[in-house]
């Protein structure tokens, strides 16, 4: 490398030494030339007046400028009219240049002997850098001048030393640059790199071999880094596993597959039944001694089975006994590594005590088995008083219709026989009896059948929307025709999960309250629609009645809660009752819409 920079520094110098040749070359012809044509004209003016002297003047001058050492005005037959030397004017040019160094000598009787004319200016053929100039003067008469340029490029070497020096300077820098980073790219690279690859190889996997660049060295460093980064990540996640796992419950263990199962690993977790790591894997006692005498045989066949025939991922529950003589119920999830022959060489589990789980549900067992009782009695004493419910029904009806019967039977035989004997306000009386008694026994049936309506369990069940409503509208239609309704089904074939009779209940109702508040109408409409909003289903029932004013909205649906006079429109005021109570037995809503004068609207929302 220092030969290398040796070398480079003397062709430096070289070429900076021919760089100053050439530039004092072309500044000094440039600057001769320019000189010359002065020269040329001021001698002309001269010799044209004849003024001799002076012409030999404007030679002389010439030696005013160090780098001239020759400058001559020679005649046509080269005789010397004017010199820088005295001693020369009037000789012949060749005598004049006889002490000379041959080479200048015949470089300036060259240039005098030239016949063209105008200036020029030339390099001699002579050793050294110097230059010939020449120009015509009329009439017939030559200037030749010879320049050493010599001592002015010594001069410009000399200046230039301390730009060489720095020049060198670099340039054994750039060397020693170059040889330290061969040092670090090859060298010093390589030993960090086996350093590298040793510090990992000991364990310390963070260390890192940081090679940058592209060449080979670079990416085997590369390749060592990522392979000690995937070292370093899956030592990481084996430490915090370690970690987790030695602070969880769960107790991780490895058997051999040999008589006993002598434990191979146990996880430091063993210490919440009172042993040690050191300990268990001494050998000190044997694990399917620590089983419960009552689970050892199951769990000993359950292990002897899945070792011949698997599956090799397995679950068991049985109870192990603690240090301090406790038996505590663990779930054993188990799992085996056979080798290429099947043959299974290690038996791998994880234990997690579920003693207070265990215990837990075994109360959970015995309170379930005391709710159930519970509930069966609570179930009893619910089926007597419902049976008791219904025979008191049954006989308040029978008690209730007994009397009504009797008045209604009295009063029309007073009508029937003894009409005759009673003026037309008694007669309108008796008649009012009877009315009075038939609203009673339609009161007490509608009651009994709310009663039902609350106690008889409800059967839910795919229905068909529209061939149930048909078969109620034709149940229906001679009514309907008798009023002259006219009924608009615009049923999609849609279904609905209901109770048959409850279902069949609510649209009985609904069109026999539509019927009964649109009679007025001219004539009355009913108009029957429904549409399935997601997992529902909505019927409606829509009719041109009178309508209601929506603040008694709530209202219409209580029983026994009337909007109208009974005069104006009969009826017990628990139809709409029972309509609501059946919906939300078959778990769905009503409501309704209306104004008064405008109608009303009725909507069920069912299950799909």
């Amino acid at each position: 490398m220092a030969v290398l920079a040796l070398v480079l520094i003397a062709f430096t110098a070289w070429q900076q030494r021919q760089e100053q040749r050439a530039a004092i070359d072309a500044e000094q012809r440039s600057s001769l030339r320019g000189r010359l044509h002065v020269e040329q004209r001021r001698l002309q003016v001269q010799l044209g007046l004849g003024n001799r002297m002076q012409a030999r003047r404007l030679v002389s001058e010439w030696g005013r400028r160090p780098e001239i050492t020759h400058a001559y005005l020679v005649d046509p037959e080269l005789r010397v009219f004017a010199s820088m030397r005295r001693a020369s004017i009037g000789k012949p040019l060749g005598e004049a240049l006889g002490g000379e160094a041959p080479a200048i000598r015949t470089a300036l009787l060259d240039a005098a002997r030239r016949p063209d004319l105008g200036v020029h200016v030339q390099a001699p053929d002579a050793p050294g850098l110097a230059l010939v100039g020449r120009a015509a003067v009329v009439p017939d008469y030559r200037l030749i001048v010879y320049s050493d340029l010599e001592p002015l490029l010594a001069m410009r070497t000399h200046e230039g030393r301390g730009e060489i020096w720095r020049v060198s300077a670099l340039i054994l820098g750039l060397a020693v640059l170059v040889a330290a980073v061969l040092h670090l790219l090859w060298f010093r690279r390589a030993r960090r790199l086996v350093t590298a690859l040793r510090a990992i190889g000991s364990g310390d996997l963070g260390t890192r071999a940081g090679l940058a660049g592209r060449d080979e060295f670079a990416e085997i460093g590369a390749a060592v880094d990522q392979m000690a980064g995937s070292l370093q990540f899956r030592h990481t996640r084996l430490e915090q596993l370690t970690s987790i796992l030695a602070r969880s419950p769960v107790v991780a263990m490895e058997w051999e597959n040999s008589p006993g199962w002598p434990v191979r690993m146990v996880s430091d977790a063993i210490s919440q039944w009172g042993y040690t790591v050191d300990r268990v894997l001494a050998g000190d006692f044997i694990f399917a001694d620590l089983i419960h005498p009552g689970d050892r045989p199951r769990i000993q066949d359950e292990v002897a089975r899945h070792l011949a025939e698997g599956p090799d991922d397995y679950r068991q529950e049985y109870r192990l006994k603690t240090a301090d003589g406790r038996w505590v119920w663990v779930d054993d999830r188990t799992w085996l590594t056979r080798d290429a022959g099947g043959r299974v060489l290690t038996i791998h589990g994880v234990l997690l005590d579920i003693t207070a789980q265990r215990t837990a549900e075994d109360e959970l067992r015995r309170i379930n088995a005391g709710l159930e009782a519970r509930v069966a009695e609570r179930t009893a004493q619910l089926k007597a008083a419902n049976l008791e419910l219904e025979a008191f029904s049954y006989s308040v009806s029978h008690d209730l219709k007994a009397p009504l019967r009797g008045i209604d039977g009295y009063s029309q035989i007073l009508l029937q026989d003894y009409g005759g004997r009673f003026d037309d306000d008694g007669r309108v009386l008796l008649r009012n009896v009877r009315r009075g008694v038939a609203q009673m026994h339609g009161l007490i049936e509608d009651l009994l059948a709310y009663s039902r309506t609350e106690r008889r369990a409800f059967e839910a069940q795919p229905l068909g929307l529209r061939e149930l409503v048909g078969d109620v509208l034709e149940s229906l239609r001679p009514e309907l025709e008798r009023c002259g309704a006219v009924v608009d089904d615009r049923l999609p074939p849609l279904s609905v999960v209901a109770d048959r009779d409850g279902l069949n209940m609510v649209v009985r109702n609904l069109l026999d309250n539509a019927l009964k508040f649109s009679l007025n109408a001219a004539p009355p409409r009913i108009c029957l629609g429904a549409q399935a909003e997601g997992a529902r289903v909505v019927l409606s029932v829509r009719d041109n009645g009178v309508g209601f004013d929506m603040k008694y909205h709530d209202r219409i649906f209580e029983i026994f809660q009337r909007l109208h006079r009974a005069e104006d429109y009969p009826g017990t005021g628990v139809g709409l009752a029972l309509v609501r109570k059946a919906v939300q037995r078959m778990g769905g809503r009503v409501w309704a819409e209306s104004a008064p004068g405008q109608g009303a609207c009725f909507y069920v929302e069912l299950r799909k």
